[in-house]
C-alpha cells in the first residue's frame, strides 16, 4: 500500500507521487541474477546474497540475518549498490579463495552494455557497517564496455546489452555474452583496455548465457539461435554445435548432424520455443545442462562429446534457469515452481515459490542452501531439504 500520511501536516504532493511511483516499481521489479559470496570475508558466518534487477541496483544481504529472521519476514538489503542504468541481467563471482585479503570481485552486466568489477572486500565492508545509509556509493574497480558495430559514415550502432556473465579466473577472464550474439573476453588484470581480448563469434542471434569449462580452455554459449556452441577459448573456434531441443550435434562447419535424436520430429513448438535460456555445468566440468524455450533440460557428457539424457519441466515450461549441484539438475521457469531431477532424469521435487516466472537459481557452498529470483521483488531462500528458510526484498 502507498505510505500513509499525517494528515494534520501540509500536504507534500511531490513526497506523495515519490511514495506512488516507489510501489508501483516495487510491484513490477524483477530480480534477474543472484550470487551467494564472501563466506568467511566479513561479519556474516554463512557469507553474502547478491540480487541484481530492473531497477539497475544490486542488493547486497547478510545470509545470517535472512536466516534469523525465518521465512516468514522479509528482510531488506545490508547494502544497495545503484550499479548500472537499466537492467542489471547477471552476477558472477571471479577468483578469490575465501580470505579477505583474496576475495576476489563481483561482476555484474546489464543493460547499459557494461561489464563492471567490484571488490568483494569493498563490498562486504560497506555492508558490515553500523550505518542507518543503506545506498552507498561503492565505486568498480574496472568497467568494460562492449564495442559498438560501425556503420558508413562513421556511425555507431547501440552498446550491446550483457545478458550474461562467465568467469576464467586462472586466465584472469571475463566472458560476456552479448546482445549482439557475440562472446566478448575481458581481460581483468587489464582495467583500462577498451577492447576486448578477444570475440567469439558465430552465432546468429542474441546471446542468453555463458558458462566456462576452466580445465579444459573451454567457453558453452546458448542463443535464441537455438543452439549452444562449445568453444575453445585458445583459438576463438567452436569445436561443438548442439541443438538441446532435437538433442543432437552439428559440426561446426554446419550441415552434418550426429548422434541419436532424442526428440523426433521438428514441429511447430519446437520452432517456435528452441531457443537456449540457460547453461550450467557441474563442480568437476564433466557435465553441461542446457535449458531450452521447450521446456527441457539436455545433459552434454563432455567424456562422449554427445547429448547423453533429457528431462522435461512440462508443456509450455520455458527453462530460464538451471544448476548442476551433486547429484542433482535444478531448473526453474516461467511457472512458480522449483524442479529437481537426479541424474538419470527422475523427477526428486516440484517445489512451489513465489515469483510467477523463475530467472535466477544459485546455490551457497555454505549451508547448500538455494536462492530462488524472478518477476518479483522477494527472492525465496530454501534449504537442502527444500524447505524454505529465508525471504530477501531486493531494491
Amino acid at each position: 500500500m502507498v505510505a500513509s500520511f499525517d494528515c494534520r501536516s501540509p500536504y507534500d504532493p511531490a513526497a506523495y507521487a515519490a511514495a506512488v511511483l516507489e510501489e508501483h516499481l516495487e510491484e513490477t521489479r524483477v530480480v534477474y541474477a543472484t550470487v551467494f559470496f564472501g563466506a568467511g570475508v566479513g561479519d556474516a558466518r554463512d557469507g553474502y546474497l547478491a540480487c541484481s534487477s530492473s531497477s539497475g541496483k544490486i542488493s547486497v544481504f547478510n545470509v545470517d540475518l535472512l536466516l534469523a529472521a525465518g521465512p516468514e519476514n522479509d528482510v531488506g538489503p545490508a547494502l544497495v549498490i545503484a550499479a548500472h542504468h537499466g537492467s542489471v541481467y547477471t552476477l558472477v563471482v571471479h577468483g578469490g579463495d575465501g580470505c579477505a585479503s583474496h576475495a576476489g570481485a563481483l561482476c555484474s552486466g546489464g543493460d547499459d552494455g557494461r561489464t563492471a568489477v567490484w571488490r568483494i572486500a569493498d563490498i562486504v565492508a560497506a555492508a558490515d557497517a553500523k550505518t542507518n545509509e543503506k545506498i552507498e556509493t561503492v565505486r568498480p574497480a574496472h568497467v568494460f564496455v562492449n564495442p559498438q558495430q560501425s556503420f558508413p559514415r562513421g556511425a555507431l550502432g547501440a552498446v550491446p546489452e550483457t545478458n550474461a556473465l562467465g568467469s576464467d579466473a586462472a586466465r584472469g577472464v571475463l566472458f560476456a555474452a552479448a546482445g549482439d550474439g557475440v562472446c566478448y573476453g575481458w581481460d581483468v588484470g587489464d582495467g583500462g583496455r577498451k577492447a576486448p581480448t578477444f570475440s567469439l563469434k558465430g552465432h546468429s542471434d542474441t546471446l542468453h548465457c555463458v558458462a566456462t569449462r576452466v580445465l579444459a580452455n573451454q567457453v558453452v554459449t546458448g542463443s535464441e539461435d537455438g543452439t549452444a556452441r562449445i568453444w575453445d577459448a585458445r583459438t576463438e573456434r567452436a569445436s561443438q554445435v548442439v541443438n538441446p531441443w532435437a538433442a543432437t550435434e552439428t559440426s561446426a562447419s554446419g550441415g552434418h548432424t550426429s548422434g541419436s535424436p532424442l526428440h523426433n520430429g521438428d514441429s511447430g513448438q519446437a520452432r517456435a520455443s528452441k531457443w537456449v535460456g540457460c547453461v550450467a555445468l557441474d563442480a568437476a566440468e564433466n557435465w553441461c545442462a542446457m535449458g531450452c524455450g521447450g521446456g527441457t533440460v539436455t545433459m552434454w557428457s563432455f567424456a562422449a562429446n554427445a547429448c547423453a539424457s533429457r528431462v522435461t519441466a512440462g508443456t509450455g515450461t520455458a527453462v530460464q534457469a538451471v544448476r548442476l549441484t551433486g547429484e542433482r539438475v535444478v531448473a526453474a521457469g516461467n511457472t512458480p515452481f522449483l524442479f529437481r531431477w537426479n541424474l538419470a532424469g527422475k523427477l526428486i521435487s516440484r517445489q512451489p515459490c513465489r515469483p510467477e516466472s523463475v530467472f535466477a537459481i544459485d546455490t551457497s557452498k555454505v549451508g547448500a542452501m538455494t536462492a530462488v529470483a524472478g518477476a518479483c521483488a522477494a527472492v525465496d531462500i530454501f534449504s537442502a531439504l527444500g524447505t524454505k528458510v529465508a525471504t530477501a526484498r531486493c531494491a
